[in-house]
């Protein structure tokens, strides 16, 4: 063992019991959930499945591929949502009402695992298909307020398991509860200010309330059940899925199968859903990708397993994740240690789990509820209440207010109803809002280019380079419906890429989601040493994304996406090619114009020429005045304008050795745009008598003259894109190189 390693395992091992500690809850709530909603005779059952969760699912799922930076548990949406399907395939498979006060008998307690956990098995293998045929990415982009509005029906769910076990404990199991939530809030607290106080968790310190109020003021305890048998791994095996499948008719079995399968396709989903949050919140803090494919692969092989000896679903849990991470986890170690723990946990106590106090179990559910709930969506209940408006002007609206339909559907209702409508009413969200960002992808030199005429040899070099420029348009609304997709694409930038232009210039609003997407796109970029030009700043409707190059240093602007571009293709040919790049100025010998012209018929044209200066900002010539001749640069930039002004939309730039204006010596009409000296410039014109003497008097030079603008011209046309379109209208693609006359005129 090296060094290093042993160095790093007494920090893994660290890591795992401060995950283990602060997801100590997470243990206690499915026995909760089995007991609350199937009864008392669910004890065992609900113990076995929790074992197996933390301990061989968890572990089986590293086996596979699942990354160690994301811990899995049992959590509360998808065990939910299992609990709920065994409770209806329980009472379907039987008439019989339960017995002795309990939800379920003993009977349909069995039906119902059985066929619950041929459901299960089903949407075990959904997820792990899922991920065999590459949907992982498209699962990832499913909105946050269908997350959202799951959890917060979860967390309604256990705060009414609370109120049931207050109501049967009485007033002292309220007041327990109501301190340990309390003790809760005012430790987090402490610990902001007190950093060394963050080494025991709130959590523990709630259970040490809740313990002690039940030793001070509850007389007697609230035991679920006496009769269970308390050897999990003795009574674990009537529990086994495989065992519990012969009590199945066989008439009876495709009924119930049919029956079940809207809720096996539910539970899949849940499940995905519950494993992207932690993935994202891994993301968004602490920046650690994974591959969501092979994570669909990992979790759905895992609970298959799981589905099989009788567990119940785990799937990635942010509480583990976030304090195994925080702590210095960085390995399979940390998870290892961390479910090792866990599964201790439940073997040594899972007498007290079930026999649980009535005050200490409602604070556990309620605490677990917080955890469970969207602070955000409480936050935006709190802010309607306060403004007493139910409605605000911005676009987030429409993701609190689907959050609060799912939230209220899968209370009232159940989650399998409120996967159903949280899918269906994001779908109409993203029809009504129609981004095409969902679609948005990275695009290269290939597809785009500067309105910067260049040479033949740099045009070339371009080919070769194409992938060192990435660039990215994003239009219409930034928001939950798309925002996932944003987060994707810095995944996708190909692996060459050394220089990135985004171009924000069609964007209309954006909610926090969108804001918060194109923040860690840019910031991810950024980490990766990669030069960001960001364009269209000036045009886009909303202020927020204005102040994007103020908080993130680094950030390049230019006005628009032609000009970005062409600041970072100059900066590719400079950096990675041997062309002689960026001179300042050519000798007029060396102008495209006179190209194959001998030195006396150079000494010719120049003897009729006149040599021109003009300072940076001027006009060599504006659009509709009379065509005055050929321009052959020198010295400095000129472009070709459809307007005035900074902010004109450019058609062309030249540079020395090139020429402009030619169009004028071809037929004479007056100039279709402006041409402004981007630098101080230094030409020299050949004007229209220049031109009649050179026909006179130096024939073979005027023709070949006339060759040279007709072999520019082709070489610009070569590089148009087949079709020209407004800017405002769609993404202008090669247009640099183009446009035969009307560029030039």
């Amino acid at each position: 063992m090296s060094v290093s390693t042993r160095l790093a395992l007494p920090q893994e091992f660290r890591a795992g019991f401060e995950g283990a500690l602060q997801g100590a809850s997470t243990l206690i709530t499915p026995v909760l959930l089995y007991i609350g909603l199937l009864g008392p005779l669910a004890g065992g059952p609900g113990l076995w499945s929790t074992l197996l969760s933390v301990t061989l699912v968890s572990v089986l799922r590293l086996v596979m591929g699942g990354s160690s930076s994301i811990l899995t548990a049992p959590r509360t949406a998808s065990t939910a949502t299992y609990v709920a399907l065994v409770l209806h395939m329980g009472l379907a498979a039987s008439a019989s009402p339960g017995a002795g006060g309990a939800v379920l008998n003993a009977s349909q307690l069995r039906l119902g695992l059985a066929a619950g956990s041929l459901m299960y098995l089903l949407a075990s293998l959904l997820v792990t298909v899922s991920g065999l045929v590459g949907l992982g990415r498209v699962f990832k982009m499913i909105p946050t307020p269908v997350t959202n509005g799951i959890s917060n029906g979860s967390a309604l769910l256990l705060f009414t398991l609370a109120l049931g076990r207050v109501v049967s404990g009485g007033w002292a199991a309220g007041g327990i509860a109501l301190a340990m939530l309390a003790g809760s809030y005012a430790w987090t607290r402490f610990q902001q200010r007190m950093p060394r106080l963050r080494a025991i968790p709130s959590i523990l310190f709630s259970i040490g309330i809740g313990l002690l109020g039940t030793w001070l003021f509850a007389d007697t305890f609230v035991v679920a059940h006496t009769g269970i048998t308390w050897g999990i791994l003795e009574t674990g095996l009537q529990w086994t899925s495989v065992m519990l499948w012969g009590n199945l008719a066989s008439d009876q079995l495709g009924a119930l199968l049919m029956l079940g399968i809207p809720g096996a396709m539910t539970l899949a989903l849940v499940m995905v859903l519950e494993t992207f949050t932690a993935a994202s919140a891994m993301e968004i803090r602490f920046g650690v990708r994974t591959d969501p494919n092979r994570e669909l692969i990992a979790l759905g092989g895992a609970n298959v397993v799981s589905a099989l000896l009788g567990g119940s679903p785990s799937s990635g849990s942010p509480v583990y994740s976030i304090a195994s991470w925080t702590a210095g986890g960085r390995g399979k170690s940390a998870a290892l240690f961390c479910y090792a723990m866990g599964g201790m946990a439940v073997l040594l106590l899972s007498p007290w789990f079930v026999a649980l106090p009535a005050g200490l179990a409602a604070g556990m559910l309620i605490l677990q509820a917080v955890l469970t709930g969207s602070s955000t969506f409480v936050q935006n209940c709190l802010d309607v209440v306060r403004s007493g408006r139910w409605r605000n002007p911005d676009s987030q609206d429409l993701g609190f207010w689907i959050t609060l339909i799912i939230s209220l559907v899968g209370f009232f209702g159940n989650l399998i109803w409120a996967c159903f409508a949280g899918v269906g009413l994001s779908c109409l969200a993203v029809l009504r809002r129609v981004s095409a960002n969902l679609a948005a992808r990275w695009v290269y030199l290939d597809s785009y280019r500067s309105r910067r005429i260049r040479t033949v040899a740099e045009a070339d070099a371009f080919t070769h380079l194409a992938q060192h420029v990435g660039i990215l348009r994003l239009t219409g609304h930034l928001f939950f419906g798309n925002s996932g997709r944003i987060t994707q694409l810095a995944d996708e930038l190909h692996e060459d890429c050394v220089c990135v232009v985004v171009d924000l210039s069609q964007v209309h609003d954006a909610d926090p989601s969108g804001m918060d997407a194109v923040g860690w796109l840019l910031r991810t970029l950024l980490k990766r040493r990669l030069r960001v030009v960001l364009t269209g700043l000036a045009k886009t409707r909303v202020e927020a994304l204005r102040n994007l190059p103020m908080s993130l240093p680094g950030l390049e602007q230019r006005v628009d996406l032609d000009r970005g571009l062409e600041l970072c293709e100059d900066w590719v040919l400079q950096n990675f090619t041997s062309l002689p790049f960026a001179q300042l100025a050519r000798t007029i010998e060396e102008n495209s114009l006179l190209n194959g012209l001998s030195e006396d018929e150079i000494t010719a044209v120049l003897m009729v020429a006149d040599i021109r200066r003009v300072v940076q900002g001027e006009a060599l010539f504006r659009k509709d005045e009379a065509s005055d001749g050929v321009w052959m640069l020198q010295v400095g930039q000129v472009s070709i304008l459809a307007g005035m002004g900074p902010d004109a939309t450019r058609l062309a730039t030249f540079g020395p050795g090139q020429f402009v204006g030619e169009m004028g010596f071809i037929d004479g009409d007056s100039r279709s745009a402006t041409a402004t000296a981007d630098t101080d410039v230094e030409a020299v014109l050949l004007d229209k008598q220049a031109i009649a003497a050179l026909v006179r008097d130096h024939p073979h030079a005027a023709l070949r003259i006339t060759r040279n603008i007709a072999n520019e011209l082709s070489h610009r046309v070569r590089n148009t894109s087949e079709v020209l379109v407004q800017e405002s209208d769609e993404p202008y693609s090669n247009w640099a190189n183009s446009a035969m006359g009307t560029l030039a005129k």
